[in-house]
């Protein structure tokens, strides 16, 4: 056998280990110590600790705050995340957004949570009313300034939203966009208030947009669905785009739930 065949062995053998401790912590309730985790899977301790502690450097797992029990980490959440971005476009939620599309004659966008990022996941629009130019499935650009992602923001805490800032910045696309993290917190109250997100002329000149949010059957917000006008025209369709939208989004979940 080569060098490189054994280190790929050693590698699969690694990755094995680090899933089984995964599945047994997430089995856990209330978490599990290193001698647990060694003793189960008949581990030696070095290479459970050396195990242990990769994944917790990577977030797979972590410490029970003032104990020595591991408890799965935050990216392992990420993936559930991943998870539902890839199941929720299914044919009866594009239905979903076609109706809003010929409803509202405006093109209808679903976002969701891909890990930290805010994607689109599914576009409705036609040739009598396009999508926004700059915008296409996967796009996860500029949240900070669109009403979908200030909706999605807004699910999170004040800690999420920081280091979604630190990651992805807070650039100014207009006049009108919001850069300064206090006054987008401001912004993301008023919605966590209001379940419902309006933005006029951040993203595009002449563009406005307003989101309301899809929930999981826990309640969670997962993502959002949202429609683009024309700044002008907003203030005379705001009731009837709002309802629309809020409507959809119930649609939405419902069949998320299903």
């Amino acid at each position: 056998m080569s060098a490189v065949e054994r280190r790929s062995g050693a590698g699969i053998q690694s990755a094995e280990r680090a899933l089984r401790i995964l599945e047994l912590v997430g089995a856990a309730p209330t978490g599990l110590t290193a001698a647990e985790i060694a003793e189960r899977l008949g581990l030696g301790q070095s290479t459970a600790y050396r195990l242990l502690a990769t994944l917790q450097h990577e977030d797979y797992l972590a410490r029970q705050p003032g104990e020595h029990r591991y408890i799965l980490g935050r990216s392992v959440d990420e993936l559930g995340r991943a998870l539902q971005v890839q199941l929720v476009a299914t044919d009866p939620v594009r239905a979903v957004l076609r109706a809003l599309h010929d409803a509202v004659h405006a093109p209808a966008y679903l976002t969701v949570f891909r890990g930290d990022d805010i994607a689109v996941a599914h576009i409705a629009d036609s040739p009598e009313h396009p999508r926004i130019g700059q915008l296409h499935v996967g796009f996860a650009e500029a949240s900070h300034t669109t009403a979908f992602g200030k909706l999605m923001l807004a699910s999170r805490d004040d800690a999420a939203v920081a280091r979604f800032l630190e990651k992805r910045g807070a650039a100014r696309l207009t006049a009108s966009s919001v850069t300064d993290a206090a006054t987008l917190r401001e912004q993301l109250d008023e919605v966590r208030a209001q379940q419902l997100a309006v933005e006029v002329e951040e993203y595009l000149p002449k563009l406005a947009c307003i989101a309301a949010p899809v929930r999981s059957p826990a309640g969670r917000v997962v993502g959002a669905v949202s429609v683009s006008v024309s700044a002008k025209d907003l203030p005379s369709r705001a009731w009837e785009l709002e309802r629309a939208v809020r409507r959809g989004a119930w649609q939405v979940s419902a069949r998320v739930a299903g």
